[in-house]
C-alpha cells in the first residue's frame, strides 16, 4: 500500500500540470487592443524610414504598414518616401484569438532621395515626368500576354500558351492605357469604354461579353483617385499593387504583380490567377509614345556544306557533348539563339550544375548515350515529387524513369546550301539537355512517348583556334514562336 501512495504521490504533478493545460486551453482569453500596441522612430537613414516595435511577444504577429508593404514579427521597418498620413496595423495572434490595432503615422516632408530609385524611375518617368508615363500592352510583338504554370518550372514567361502579334485585338486589351506617376504614387487606369479579363471573373463585371477570341470584356470605368505601391520582397521579384478598382491588362482576380522585367522602354509582368493558382499570367508593355518597329525576316544565309558534318558530331569514332558553362548556353526565347524567356543573358551553371555536367555522346553506328553523370536537374513533369538537382536514381520508379541514362540512336542530315544541318534522337526519353521539348511540344508529365524522334536544327558552328562550339534549337511552339537553344562543347574531361 506504501508502495502505491509513493507512485500517486510522483504523479500528483504530473495530473496538476495536465489539470492546468486543459484549464489554459479552456479558459484562455484573446489578446487586448492594448496588448497589440507598438511604438515607432525614425532610423538613422532617414525621417521617412521608421522602425516598428511591438510592446509584447506574439505566436503570429502581422504588420499592414500602410504603404503597401507588409511584415511579420515584433521588429519591423517601413519606407514612407512621401509626404502624407498612413495608418499602420499590428494584427496579433494567441490561442484564443487575434485583435488587431491602428495608429496614424504623420510623415511631414517628402524625401527625395526615397524617391530616386531606378526602378520608380523607369516605371514613372521620374521626378521630372510631371504628366508620369503611360504604358499600353505591346500587341505587335508575339509573347506579349500568355500563360505558364504557378510555380514556374523552366522560368517565368509564357511556357504554355504565348499570344501572336495582335491577337486580342478587339478585347479591350490593346486600347486601355496605364499612367503612373511619382508624384504622390497616383495612377491612372484608361479604359476607353471596356476592359479584358479572364472567364473566370465575368459575374464581377456586369455586361460582360464575348470579345470572339477567347475569354471575356466587359463595360469599365476605372476610378479615381488610383494608387500603385511597390514591395521589394529579399530575393524575389519586385511587387507592384494598383490599389482597389485598378488593374492593368487582363483582369485575373488580383491586382498584384511581378515585376520579371523593367526598362525604359520595356515592362514585363506575371501574376497569379486567382482563380486558378496554378496558373501564372504574363503581360508585357511598352511606353505609348515608343515604336518597337518590326524587325524584318532574315534572308536565309547559304549554308556551307562543309560546315557541319558527321566528323564534327563523333570525331574519329565517338565524341562527347555538354553544355558550355556560361551565359546564354542554356535558354529559351522568340527565335532561335534567343534566351529573352528565360534567363535573359544570366549565368546559371552555378544554379544548375546538375545540368551542366551531363554528357552527350555521340558514336559511330548512329548510337547515342545520355549520361547524367550521377545527377540530373528534375522538374515537375519528370514525377520525382521535387525540383531541383537530385540523384538520377530519384526516377527509377516514376513516370519519367526513361528520361534517365540510357542508350538511343541518332541520325545527322548534313547541310545543304540552304538548309541547316539537323541531328536527330531517336528513343523513347531520348532528348538533348532538355527531356521535356520535343518539336512543337512541351511534356507535361512523364513518360515519354514510345520511341520517338525530336530533331535539332544546328544553328551555328565554330572550330577554330581551339575553340569548339555547337549550338542547336528546337521549335517547341511553331504558332506562339517559342525557341529553345542549347550551347554544346566537347567534353575534354
Amino acid at each position: 500500500m506504501k508502495r502505491y501512495l509513493k507512485y500517486l504521490w510522483l504523479m500528483l504533478p504530473i495530473i496538476a500540470l495536465a489539470a492546468c493545460v486543459e484549464e489554459y486551453s479552456l479558459e484562455g482569453n484573446p489578446p487586448t487592443e492594448a496588448e497589440a500596441n507598438f511604438s515607432f522612430q525614425p532610423t538613422a537613414t532617414s525621417n521617412n524610414i521608421l522602425q516598428f516595435t511591438a510592446d509584447n511577444e506574439f505566436f503570429i504577429m502581422n504588420w499592414d504598414l500602410g504603404n503597401g508593404a507588409s511584415g511579420t514579427g515584433k521588429t519591423v521597418t517601413g519606407t514612407y518616401p512621401v509626404a502624407g498620413t498612413y495608418t499602420v496595423t499590428l494584427t496579433v495572434f494567441n490561442n484564443a484569438g487575434n485583435v488587431s490595432f491602428s495608429k496614424e503615422v504623420v510623415i511631414a516632408e517628402t524625401d527625395p532621395l526615397l524617391l530616386d530609385k531606378p526602378l520608380f524611375n523607369a516605371l514613372t518617368g521620374g521626378a521630372s515626368a510631371t504628366e508620369g508615363k503611360t504604358w499600353k500592352i505591346d500587341a505587335t510583338r508575339p509573347g506579349h500576354f500568355g500563360l505558364g504554370p504557378n510555380p514556374s518550372a523552366a522560368g517565368d514567361f509564357p511556357e504554355w500558351y504565348a499570344a501572336q502579334a495582335n491577337e486580342k485585338e478587339g478585347s479591350g486589351m490593346y486600347t486601355d492605357r496605364y499612367t503612373f506617376f511619382l508624384d504622390g504614387f497616383n495612377f491612372k487606369m484608361e479604359t476607353n469604354g471596356f476592359v479584358y479579363l479572364n472567364g473566370a471573373q465575368g459575374s464581377n463585371f456586369p455586361g460582360a461579353f464575348d470579345p470572339g477570341v477567347g475569354d471575356l470584356s466587359a463595360p469599365y470605368e476605372a476610378p479615381d483617385n488610383l494608387k500603385w505601391s511597390i514591395v521589394e520582397p529579399e530575393g524575389a521579384y519586385p511587387e507592384l499593387t494598383i490599389s482597389q478598382g485598378g488593374f492593368i491588362g487582363y483582369f485575373a482576380g488580383t491586382r498584384t504583380y511581378q515585376i520579371i522585367k523593367i526598362e525604359e522602354n520595356e515592362l514585363f509582368l506575371r501574376m497569379v490567377d486567382q482563380a486558378n493558382n496554378d496558373f501564372a499570367w504574363y503581360l508585357r508593355l511598352i511606353p505609348e509614345d515608343f515604336d518597337p518597329g518590326v524587325e524584318p525576316e532574315p534572308e536565309p544565309e547559304p549554308i556551307d556544306p562543309k560546315e557541319f558534318r558527321i566528323e564534327s558530331l563523333i570525331g574519329d569514332g565517338t565524341k562527347t557533348w555538354k553544355l558550355k558553362p556560361a551565359a546564354r548556353a542554356f535558354g529559351v526565347g522568340p527565335r532561335p539563339g534567343s534566351d529573352e524567356f528565360f534567363p535573359n543573358g544570366n549565368d546559371i551553371s552555378g544554379d544548375r550544375a546538375c545540368l551542366f555536367n551531363d554528357l552527350y555522346i555521340f558514336g559511330e553506328g548512329g548510337v547515342y548515350t545520355y549520361d547524367p553523370q550521377g545527377d540530373i536537374f528534375a522538374e515537375n513533369y519528370m514525377g520525382t515529387g521535387s525540383e531541383g538537382c537530385q540523384p538520377a536514381s530519384n526516377l527509377v520508379g516514376t513516370p519519367g524513369e526513361a528520361w534517365g541514362p540510357g542508350t538511343h540512336t541518332f541520325t545527322l542530315t548534313e547541310a545543304t546550301e540552304t538548309e541547316t544541318a539537323k541531328i536527330t534522337v531517336t528513343g523513347t526519353g531520348a532528348f538533348i539537355v532538355l527531356a521535356k521539348a520535343f518539336n512543337d511540344g512541351e511534356y507535361g508529365a512523364g513518360p515519354p512517348v514510345a520511341n520517338r524522334s525530336v530533331t535539332y536544327d544546328v544553328i551555328d558552328y565554330v572550330n577554330e583556334g581551339g575553340q569548339e562550339e555547337l549550338t542547336i534549337s528546337i521549335n517547341v511552339n511553331v504558332a506562339a514562336g517559342v525557341f529553345w537553344t542549347f550551347v554544346l562543347i566537347p567534353d575534354n574531361d
